[in-house]
C-alpha cells in the first residue's frame, strides 16, 4: 500500500461525513506512524490530483474539492470562506462592496472576485476559481453585518445599509459612482431606516454620509433621505463632489442640503 492510499481514505472519509475544511494537524493525527514530510507529500500529490485544495501557505488548512465541483476548483465559497477566515487565521471579515451587494441580488454586474474586509491589509487569495481581494476596514468587529446562508454554508457580510454607504465611499474601487448609483436603485429596497441608522454609527464617515444622502435623494428616497439628514445634524460638513478625486466644472450645481456638488450628468430618479 502506497502513502497515498490512506490519505485518500481520510479524505473520502472527511467528505463522507460533510467535512470539507481539513487541516494538516488533524490529518497528521489520523495516520499515526505517518511524519510531517510524508504527508506534506502525499498531500501535493492529493493537491496535483484535484482532489483538494490549499488555500494559504502556512495556514495548513486544506479544502476537499468533491468531484461536482471539479471544474472549478473548488466548493463553493460558503463551505470554506467563514471557516478559514474565523476559525483557521484568527481574522475578523465580512464579504462587502461588489459582492455584498451580489449576495442581496442588487449587482447587475458579474463580480469577478470576492471583495472581502478585513482588519488589516492581505495578499489576494486564489482557491480554485475563487479569487479574495481584501480590503482594509477600520473597526470592523463593530460593523454591522448578518449571515449569507445557503445550503452550502454561510459567512459574514455587511448589512445593505453598510453596504451602501461602503459602496459610496470607495466608488473608485468599485467602477465610479455611475456604477454605484446602478447598484443601490436595486440594493434600496433592502435597506431600513433602523438598519442606515446602525450603518452610520458604526462607520462615522461624514463625506461618505453626504454623498449617500444626496444619492437617496436623487433617487426619491424620502426616508432614507432624512435619516441621513438627521445623522448629520451638529455634524461639520464641507463642500465635496460626489465622486471622490473628481474636479468641480463650472457647470456643476450644489446641494445645500448635503453640501455635495453635482455633475450636470448626474441622473435623477423619482422611483
Amino acid at each position: 500500500m502506497t502513502a497515498l492510499s490512506p490519505l485518500s481514505a481520510v479524505l473520502d472519509s472527511a467528505e463522507r461525513e460533510g467535512r470539507l475544511n481539513v487541516h494538516a494537524a488533524d490529518l497528521l493525527a489520523a495516520l499515526p506512524g505517518t511524519s510531517p514530510g510524508a504527508l506534506r507529500q502525499a498531500l501535493y500529490r492529493q493537491q496535483a490530483q484535484g482532489r483538494i485544495v490549499h488555500l494559504s501557505r502556512g495556514s495548513g488548512h486544506w479544502l476537499i474539492v468533491p468531484l461536482q465541483f471539479a471544474s472549478a476548483g473548488a466548493p463553493p465559497l460558503e463551505t470554506w470562506l467563514d471557516h478559514y477566515l474565523s476559525k483557521t487565521l484568527h481574522a475578523p471579515y465580512y464579504v462587502g462592496l461588489l459582492s455584498a451587494a451580489e449576495a442581496y441580488g442588487a449587482s447587475p454586474y458579474a463580480v469577478m472576485v470576492t471583495q472581502v474586509m478585513a482588519a488589516k491589509s492581505r495578499r489576494p487569495v486564489t482557491v480554485g476559481r475563487h479569487e479574495l481581494v481584501f480590503h482594509t476596514r477600520a473597526r470592523i468587529q463593530q460593523m454591522p453585518t448578518r449571515w449569507h446562508e445557503t445550503a452550502d454554508g454561510r459567512f459574514k457580510v455587511s448589512t445593505p445599509e453598510l453596504t451602501a454607504l461602503e459602496l459610496v465611499q470607495r466608488d473608485a474601487q468599485v467602477g465610479g459612482i455611475a456604477r454605484v448609483q446602478e447598484v443601490l436603485h436595486a440594493l434600496y429596497e433592502a435597506c431600513s431606516l433602523e438598519g442606515l441608522q446602525e450603518a452610520l454609527d458604526a462607520a462615522q464617515e461624514v463625506p461618505a454620509a453626504q454623498r449617500l444622502g444626496t444619492l437617496f435623494s436623487l433617487q426619491g428616497r424620502a426616508e432614507l433621505t432624512q435619516g441621513v439628514q438627521h445623522w448629520l445634524q451638529g455634524r461639520k460638513m464641507r463642500a465635496i463632489p460626489l465622486e471622490s478625486g473628481s474636479d468641480i466644472g463650472a457647470d456643476w450645481r450644489l446641494d445645500d442640503v448635503f453640501k455635495v456638488w453635482l455633475p450636470p450628468s448626474i441622473e435623477r430618479s423619482n422611483a
